[in-house]
C-alpha cells in the first residue's frame, strides 16, 4: 500500500512533522531515530529477515512518507519477500512523482522489474540510479539486471567498479550470482567454482552476512554436494532464525536428500517450523512458505489449508494469495493425473474429473487474482481442460481462447497456434480466430523488438500466426486466401508441420472442386464437358492431389516424432486415390525408408566439427561399486545424463533401456547413464518400480563440473576419449534406439564413416 499526502515536505530535512496514517495524530521523531530505522532495515537485508523488515518499513512510512530513501528500503523488503511488481512499483511511483530524478526511485523501479523477472527492463533504471548516486546497493541491483540480459556486460561492469564497491557484501553477492549464471550463458563450467570462491570471500570479509551462506547452500545443493550445502544453510539459520527463505532452503535440503533417514526428516522439519514461528510474527511470505512446506514436504493438506486461510485473510489480493487460490485447483488436477494414469484418457472417470477441474478453474477466475500473468496461466489451464473433453464444449472453448489472447504473454506458441487452431476446429468462430491471429502479428513484432529476439525466433512466431490465419480463412470458405497465408507461413518457417497439414487439406479441397467440375448439372439433365475439358479437369484433380501428397510428406519429414496429423492424412489420401487401402503398407514402407535414410544422413552430419575430451570421473553405482572413466579407454562410450525429475528423460527411458540391452554383450561398447538426482533412495526406488536394468551412476557434482546444463544430454565418445556426437533433449520417441545405434556404429566405423 502506498500513502500520499497533500503537503510536500523537503526530503532529507533534519527534523520534520510527520502524519501517522493509522491514527491521525501528530508524532515527532529525531533525525537520529530515522537514521536508526534505516540502519535497521539494512540489517534485515543482511539477515534476509524481510518479513520483519517490511513491518518496520511500513511503520516508518506511516510516519515519514516523503523520505525517498526510507521508501526504497521498504521496497527492498518487499522484493526480498518475493512480492509482485505492483506493490514495489507503487513505492517507486511515490518517489518519482515527488522527485522525478531521485536515484532511490529508479532503484525501487529496478527492483519492481526484477520482481516481475523482467531483467532487461531493470537495466536502464538501475544504471540511472548508479550514475546519479554511486551507492553499492545500486551497483548490485544493476548486476542483477544484467545477469539475464548480458553476462558479458555484467562482467564488464564489475571491472569498472572501484575496490571499495567491489568489497561491499551486496555487490559480492550479486557478483556471485552473475558468475554462477555465466557457467550457462558462456558455456564455461569453471564459473561455478568462481562463484563459490566469491561467496567464500563474502563470508571471509562479512562473516555475519547471511548471503554468503544462503546462496552457497543453494549452489552446493545444485552441484550435488548436499553435506556441504547443509553445513552452509545451518550457519545461515543460526545467523537468522527468522528468515523464511533461509528456513525454507534448510527444510528443502533435509527433505530432498538422504542426509537424514526418512523417518527423521519430518520431526526435524517440524522442529524447525516451531522455532521459526516463535522467532517472527505471521507475515505473507512466511505463511506462504509454511503452506508450501506442509503441502509438498510433509503432505499434510489440513495444515497447509490452515496457513493458506491465514494468508488469504491477511492479504487477499497479493501475489501470494493468487498462489493460495490455486491450491484447490492443483488438488483436483493431481487427481485428474492419477485417474489418467490408472484409467486412461478415454475413460468415463477421466471425463468426469475433467469437469471437476473445469469447475475449479471457473471458481479460481472469480477470485481477485494478482495480475494479468496470473489470469493468463489460469486461462491456459482452462483451455487444455476443455480441449480434452469429449465432446469439446464449443462456447466455453471460445471464451477460454479469448481469455488466453487477452492475458497470456509467456506461452505465445500456444496462444497463437494451438489455441487459435483449436478454436477454428471446434467452434463456429473461424473469422474471429483469424482476426485474433492478425492482431497477434503486431503483438509478436512488438515483443520481439522489446526483447531483442533473433530473426529466426520472430519468423517462427509469424509462421504460427499465418498458419492460423490461413486455416481460419479456408474454414470460412476462402480457400485461395487460405492457401496464400499457409504458403507464407512456410516461407517464414519451413518446418511448420501444422502448416504443411493444413496446406494439404486445402489442396485436397481444390481437388474436390476440380472433380465437381468434371460434370455440370442443370435442374434436370447432366451436361457433359468436351473431351478436352474433361481431360484438363482430370489433370487438375491429379495435380492438386499430388500437391497434397507432397505437403503431407514434407510435414512428416519436418517432424518424425510424436503425433503428426500428416500421417493419418497421407493414409486417407492414399485410400482416396486408390479406392482402398490395399498396397498402403508397401507405399508407406517406401516412404519410411526414404525418411530413415534422411534421418541417418542427418545423424551422421551432426558429428561435431571439433571433437573434445571430457572431464574424467569416478562415480558410484547404486550398489556402491565405483566406475572410473579411465576404464573406458579404447571403448566406444555412451554417457547419458538424466534425472527422475526430468519429464523428457523419463519418457525416453523405455527406448533407452532397449538401446542399453542392444549393446549389453558388446565388449567394444559401454553404455552408462549418470543421474543427477539428489536422493539415492528416490533413484533406487524409481529403477526398481520401473524394472530398469541399465547402468546408473550417482552424481556427486560431476554433472555441473562437466558443463551439462540440459537434460537429457547424451555424449557419444570414441575409443580415444573424444566426444564426437552430442544429443541434447529427448530423442525421437521410437527412433531413439536406432538413432543412438547409428552414432555408435559411425564411431565403430561399420558404415565406413570413420
Amino acid at each position: 500500500m502506498s500513502y500520499r499526502f497533500p503537503i510536500r515536505l523537503i526530503s532529507g530535512s533534519l527534523a520534520v512533522l510527520a502524519v501517522c496514517a493509522s491514527c491521525g495524530t501528530e508524532q515527532r521523531y529525531s533525525p537520529q531515530e530515522l537514521e536508526a530505522a534505516k540502519a535497521e532495515l539494512r540489517e534485515h537485508n543482511r539477515l534476509w529477515s524481510f518479513e520483519e523488515g517490511a513491518i518496520l518499513g511500513q511503520e516508518w512510512l506511516n510516519r515519514v512518507p516523503e523520505d525517498a530513501e526510507l521508501r526504497a528500503l521498504y521496497a527492498r523488503q518487499l522484493h526480498g519477500q518475493i512480492y509482485g511488481r505492483r506493490e514495489i512499483q507503487e513505492q517507486a511511483d511515490a518517489i518519482l512523482e515527488r522527485e522525478p530524478d531521485n536515484p532511490w526511485g529508479f532503484y525501487a523501479q529496478a527492483l519492481a522489474f526484477l520482481a516481475a523477472w523482467k531483467h532487461s527492463e531493470a537495466v536502464a533504471p538501475s544504471l540511472r540510479a548508479w550514475k546519479l548516486l554511486p551507492r553499492p546497493e545500486f551497483a548490485a541491483t544493476h548486476l542483477q539486471a544484467l545477469r539475464s540480459k548480458s553476462v558479458e556486460e555484467g562482467l564488464a561492469f564489475l571491472d569498472s567498479l572501484d575496490a571499495a564497491t567491489l568489497q561491499h557484501p551486496e555487490v559480492l553477492h550479486a557478483r556471485a550470482e552473475l558468475e554462477y549464471w555465466a557457467q550457462y550463458a558462456l558455456e564455461d563450467p569453471a564459473y561455478a567454482d568462481t562463484s563459490l570462491a566469491t561467496l567464500a570471500m563474502l563470508r571471509e570479509h562479512w562473516p555475519d552476512h547471511v548471503s554468503g551462506y544462503r546462496r552457497a547452500a543453494e549452489y552446493l545443493y545444485q552441484s550435488n554436494k548436499p553435506q556441504e550445502a547443509l553445513s552452509m544453510i545451518e550457519e545461515a539459520v543460526r545467523l537468522s532464525p527468522g528468515s523464511a527463505d533461509v528456513r525454507y532452503w534448510h527444510w528443502w535440503i533435509l527433505n530432498e536428500t538422504d542426509l537424514l533417514p526418512a523417518e527423521e526428516r519430518r520431526p526435524a522439519i517440524e522442529a524447525g517450523i516451531a522455532e521459526y514461528r516463535k522467532a517472527v510474527p505471521e507475515a505473507v511470505h512466511g505463511l506462504t512458505m509454511l503452506a508450501t512446506v506442509y503441502s509438498d514436504f510433509l503432505e499434510d493438506e489440513e495444515k497447509a489449508a490452515e496457513f493458506e486461510a491465514k494468508l488469504l485473510a491477511l492479504a487477499p489480493e497479493s501475489r501470494q494469495a493468487s498462489w493460495a487460490y490455486q491450491q484447490e485447483y492443483k488438488r483436483v488436477t493431481s487427481e485428474r493425473d492419477r485417474i489418467e494414469q490408472e484409467h486412461g484418457e478415454d475413460s468415463q472417470e477421466y471425463q468426469d474429473q475433467l469437469r471437476l477441474v473445469r469447475d475449479a478453474v471457473y471458481r479460481l477466475l472469480e477470485k481477485p487474482l494478482y495480475d494479468d500473468s496470473s489470469r493468463g496461466r489460469v486461462y491456459l489451464d482452462l483451455f487444455y481442460t476443455l480441449s480434452a473433453m469429449n465432446p469439446v464444449p464449443a462456447e466455453e472453448l471460445a471464451d477460454a481462447v479469448r481469455g488466453l489472447v487477452q492475458y497470456e504473454r509467456l506461452n505465445l506458441h500456444i496462444v497463437y497456434s494451438i489455441a487459435l487452431i483449436s478454436m477454428i476446429d471446434h467452434t463456429p468462430y473461424a473469422e474471429e480466430a483469424a482476426e485474433l491471429a492478425r492482431s497477434g502479428i503486431q503483438a509478436v513484432i512488438d515483443k520481439a523488438e522489446d526483447e531483442e529476439w533473433e530473426e529466426e525466433d520472430l519468423n517462427y512466431y509469424l509462421s504460427l500466426l499465418h498458419d492460423a490465419i490461413g486455416w481460419a480463412s479456408y474454414k470460412a470458405g476462402r480457400a485461395e486466401e487460405g492457401r496464400n497465408e499457409l504458403e507464407q507461413a512456410l516461407e517464414f518457417w519451413e518446418e511448420n508441420t501444422s502448416a504443411f497439414y493444413h496446406l494439404g487439406q486445402v489442396f485436397e479441397h481444390m481437388a474436390t472442386e476440380a472433380e465437381a467440375a468434371l460434370q455440370m448439372r442443370d435442374s434436370k439433365t447432366v451436361v457433359l464437358k468436351t473431351e478436352a475439358e474433361t481431360r484438363d479437369a482430370a489433370e487438375a484433380v491429379r495435380n492438386w492431389l499430388d500437391k497434397a501428397e507432397e505437403s503431407y510428406i514434407a510435414g512428416l519429414e519436418a517432424q518424425s516424432w510424436g503425433e503428426n496429423p500428416c500421417q493419418e492424412a497421407l493414409e486417407a489420401l492414399y485410400e482416396r486415390r486408390h479406392g482402398s487401402r490395399e498396397g498402403l503398407e508397401e507405399y508407406l514402407a517406401a516412404f519410411y525408408e526414404r525418411d530413415r535414410s534422411r534421418r541417418h544422413q542427418r545423424i551422421l552430419a551432426s558429428r561435431l566439427d571439433t571433437a573434445r575430451t571430457y572431464e574424467p570421473f569416478v562415480l558410484p553405482e547404486l550398489d556402491g561399486e565405483f566406475v572410473d572413466s579411465a576404464g573406458l579407454d579404447c571403448k566406444i562410450a555412451v554417457l547419458h545424463f538424466w534425472g527422475t525429475w526430468c519429464g523428457p528423460c523419463v519418457a525416453e527411458l523405455p527406448e533407452y533401456q532397449k538401446f542399453h540391452a542392444h549393446y549389453l554383450d558388446d565388449p567394444a561398447v559401454e553404455v552408462i547413464s549418470i543421474s543427477n538426482d539428489k536422493s539415492r533412495d528416490v533413484l533406487d526406488r524409481f529403477m526398481v518400480e520401473n524394472e530398469y536394468g541399465f547402468t546408473v551412476l550417482v552424481d556427486d557434482g560431476y554433472v555441473q563440473k562437466a558443463g551439462v546444463n540440459a537434460f537429457p544430454t547424451t555424449w557419444f565418445v570414441d575409443g580415444d576419449g573424444y566426444i564426437q556426437f552430442v544429443q541434447i533433449g529427448g530423442g525421437s520417441d521410437s527412433h531413439l534406439e536406432e538413432e543412438f545405434a547409428w552414432r555408435v556404429e559411425a564411431l565403430r566405423g561399420a558404415d565406413g564413416s570413420r
